[in-house]
């Protein structure tokens, strides 16, 4: 099929964790492609999602229930499910876009969705990025906010310290969404940026494929240190935190060092390390079996999955 043209990235997230996590409040963590495993008085257990894909975000949207970012092969769709924590709901699909793109990337903006999508196969296309609002059925293209120059890997989004939107993207470099157009605002290191994470401070923190860490605030970023290809990143206890497939690091005066993390768990052995998240005071671990939690940075406790 022609849409099967994008190699299979063996890096993408095997498991989430709701950033919003309240210890409170049923939490939710993504295992393998069709799963969310819920919390309730404790005991976690698996649902099935409605279709097929790998889900990329998950938010809490309160009293409207939950919703989730699905990818599959080239194609990306909206899930909303119940109020209440109950697993069902309906996949919606993206409606009105500009013709022809292809790989799409989403994030989530708020009640919002962010997406960016090439206008052809070739890498050096450039791609389009828009916004979506949830509509009968869909969830629709309502505003353009403008192209980036090549394909788009990563796209992450949040409210800055004003209320106003912050937008990044990364693919042959790193841009910045502002002032109603895309800043470059770091060049392209000989390997693609496929992460990135935002956080309301203004702090940016992103890493390319070979393992390239980008940290800094708008043009101020730099490459701070090479770790595995990262997949997570939280600020815990006034530290930055980021997660390769095999280890946690947190970035100190001196660079990056190596955080105390769980090698065997009750489930059997610790998989490749999941999403970090922070929530109740602690930062979490989440892996397809297994999530774990550390109040310390030196010691974790394991909360099994069934």
């Amino acid at each position: 099929m022609d849409d099967w043209r994008e190699p299979c990235d063996s890096d993408a997230y095997s498991s989430l964790v709701d950033s919003d996590f309240d210890p409170d409040d049923a939490s939710y963590e993504v295992r393998e492609f069709r799963h969310v495993a819920v919390c309730t008085d404790g005991v976690w257990s698996l649902e099935e999602l409605p279709g097929y894909g790998t889900i990329e975000a998950l938010r809490d949207f309160g009293d409207t229930g939950l919703g989730a970012l699905v990818s599959y092969g080239g194609s990306a769709s909206f899930v909303a499910f119940r109020a209440g924590g109950s697993i069902g709901g309906e996949a919606l699909e993206y409606g009105n876009l500009p013709s022809g793109l292809v790989g799409p990337v989403a994030c989530f903006s708020g009640a919002d969705v962010v997406l960016a999508g090439s206008r052809a196969f070739d890498l050096e296309s450039p791609s389009e990025v828009g916004l979506l609002v949830r509509g009968e059925g869909r969830m629709n293209w309502t505003q353009s906010l403008g192209q980036v120059p090549g394909r788009v890997l990563a796209l992450d989004s949040c409210p800055g310290e004003d209320g106003t939107r912050v937008l990044y993207a990364g693919g042959q470099g790193l841009w910045m969404h502002a002032e109603g157009a895309w800043t470059h605002i770091h060049a392209y290191l000989g390997s693609e940026v496929v992460f990135v994470r935002c956080f309301p401070s203004g702090e940016v923190v992103a890493g390319t494929a070979r393992g390239d860490v980008i940290v800094g605030t708008g043009r101020s970023c730099r490459v701070v240190g090479r770790v595995g290809r990262i997949h997570s990143a939280e600020r815990w206890n006034g530290v930055l935190h980021v997660a390769d497939s095999e280890r946690v690091y947190r970035l100190g005066d001196d660079g990056f060092e190596r955080c105390a993390a769980p090698t065997e768990m009750s489930m059997g052995d610790w998989p490749d390390v999941g999403r970090l998240t922070v929530g109740g005071g602690a930062l979490w671990l989440a892996g397809s079996h297994v999530l774990a939690r550390t109040t310390d940075g030196r010691t974790w406790t394991a909360h099994p999955v069934r």
